[in-house]
Order: C-alpha cells, then sequence, then structure tokens
C-alpha cells in the first residue's frame, strides 16, 4: 500500500481526506452551538471548583483500576476536554487533548483555564498526530462518539498505538455499534433498519447537536459503522492485550437513543474496553499493511 492508499476500506488519501476534513467542517460549525447551551456553561462553572469531575462513574472506576495517578494521559478526539480535564483532576500527570475542530480546541483551552488546570490542547487530525508525541503517554482515552467519524480504523489504531509507550494502556468508552441498526425517528423505532455491516457511511447535514434541540440544517458529515468485530480486530492486529470488556444498557450517547434505555428488553447502548500494550513492543509501529 505505501503511502498511496489508507490501511482499510481501500481509501486513498485523497478519499481520507474529504471525509475527514467534511467532518470537521461539521464539528466546527457546530462549535458555537454547543458553547451555547446550558451545558457548557455549567461546565465552566463545574471546572471553577476544585477537583470537578464530569466523568461517569464507571469511567471513573475503569481509570482508577488501570491507574492515573501521575500518569501522562492523552484523549484523542477530544472534543472540548471535559474528559481528559476531568482525569487531570484525579491526579494525572501531563495531560494531551487533540481536536481537529479549532472551535472546540478553544472551548477546551477556556475550560482548562477557569479550572487552573494545565492540559494541552492540539489542534490537528487524528490520523497527522506529530511524531512527536510517539510513545509520549501511559494512558489513551478514547470517549463516547469518537470511532464512527473514522473511515479508517485500523489507520486510526496505528496511531493510537504509536502514542503509547510499552505496557501503556488503551481505554474506551463508547457508543456500542448496535445503535448503527437503528431509527429513532421511525414510525417503529424499535424495528431494525439498517445492517449490522452497513459498508457505506451515513450522510448527514443536521448540524451536530447532542441534545433534544435541533441546530438546523449544516455542513455534509460522514458516520461510518464499525463493529465490534472490527474493534477487537484492530485491537489484536495492533498487539494490544485485552483486559477488560463490558457492555451496558446505559444511553451515553445522543439524548434521541434515551428512548432504549430503561427497557424490560434492553439493549446494549455503550461498552468499555481496557487494552495493553506489551512492555515487549517494538519501539514504533508502522502503518497498517
Amino acid at each position: 500500500m505505501g503511502n498511496e492508499r489508507s490501511s482499510d476500506m481501500g481509501l486513498k488519501k485523497n478519499e481520507l481526506h474529504h471525509y475527514t476534513e467534511a467532518n470537521r467542517r461539521a464539528w466546527d460549525q457546530s462549535a458555537p452551538v454547543h458553547r451555547s447551551r446550558e451545558r457548557f456553561r455549567e461546565l465552566l462553572d463545574g471546572f471553577s471548583q476544585p477537583g470537578y469531575s464530569c466523568l461517569k462513574q464507571v469511567e471513573v472506576e475503569r481509570l482508577l483500576a488501570i491507574g492515573v495517578e501521575q500518569k501522562d494521559v492523552a484523549q484523542v478526539c477530544c472534543n472540548n476536554g471535559r474528559e481528559l480535564l476531568s482525569i487531570k483532576n484525579l491526579g494525572a500527570g501531563r495531560c494531551v487533548g487533540f481536536d481537529q475542530a479549532p472551535g472546540f480546541i478553544a472551548q477546551a483551552r477556556e475550560l482548562a483555564t477557569a479550572g487552573e488546570l494545565s492540559c494541552e490542547f492540539v489542534k490537528t487530525n487524528a490520523y497527522e498526530i506529530s511524531h512527536e508525541f510517539d510513545q509520549a503517554f501511559d494512558l489513551v482515552v478514547i470517549t463516547i462518539g469518537v470511532f464512527g467519524w473514522m473511515p479508517d480504523l485500523l489507520g486510526f489504531f496505528d496511531v493510537l498505538t504509536r502514542l503509547i509507550r510499552p505496557g501503556g494502556h488503551l481505554f474506551i468508552h463508547e457508543q456500542h455499534p448496535i445503535t448503527n441498526m437503528l431509527e429513532t425517528r421511525a414510525t417503529d423505532p424499535f424495528a431494525l433498519a439498517y445492517s449490522y455491516f452497513k459498508p457505506d457511511p451515513f450522510v448527514e447535514e443536521d448540524v451536530i447537536v447532542y441534545d433534544s434541540q435541533t441546530a438546523g440544517q449544516g455542513e455534509t458529515h460522514y458516520w461510518f459503522v464499525h463493529t465490534l468485530g472490527d474493534l477487537l480486530t484492530a485491537c489484536l492486529e495492533h498487539e494490544l492485550e485485552l483486559v477488560h470488556f463490558a457492555e451496558s444498557p446505559e444511553n451515553i450517547s445522543s439524548e434521541e437513543f434515551d428512548i432504549y434505555a430503561g427497557q424490560e428488553a434492553q439493549l446494549p447502548l455503550s461498552y468499555t474496553l481496557t487494552a495493553k500494550r506489551s512492555p515487549s513492543a517494538m519501539t514504533s509501529h508502522g502503518p497498517h499493511r
């Protein structure tokens, strides 16, 4: 494949750029909308208080099980940095957040200033994180709605793996891919609407929001379907040892999925996964082939 193609889906570099750049524009368009909502004001007030955390209990439990005290932590696709800042308040050492939307990087820095927290926030495409950060972290974190924005999952894992020091960990708290089969706006939202193995991305034009308030039409963006099998294969092919995996009926993504929570017949709406990079891992991880 050399430098001409990305590592899965047969994507050429210009195709990968098309998707990631379209998603960047959509996210940056949504940034002022998110900042205007009550949730951001709550975060500003919260981080102005010592030790504030917006992490869910399951995240705290898993992070403490891994150990974060004085550990160097990266969050890839950090959005406004709220989880990374919360991890900093758990006692982490150097914390660096990466996101390609400048509007959200600005919000992350604003929250860090409110909390007087020394976190770094870097504006970059997730596939182009500088090699200066290779093996710089004991822990890399992925939370809530990241993988669906990635057209090339294996290429994304190339980046995640090279950031982790040998013996370090990857922690994931994500929306369950079974939610990609559902259509909340359908006449019967409990009927299966899409294939679990949908090969082409969802194409949307609504401004990206995660609450019940719509914000109209915006930039076209793309959401890619990756199964749990895809995720586990990506871990295995990058020599990441599975330490923990659990599914949950808790909805952690858009409010529109709240209708599926609390049902007698419960769906898995989210999951947590912890994987460890071998202490004897090679000093670098080249592009997947």
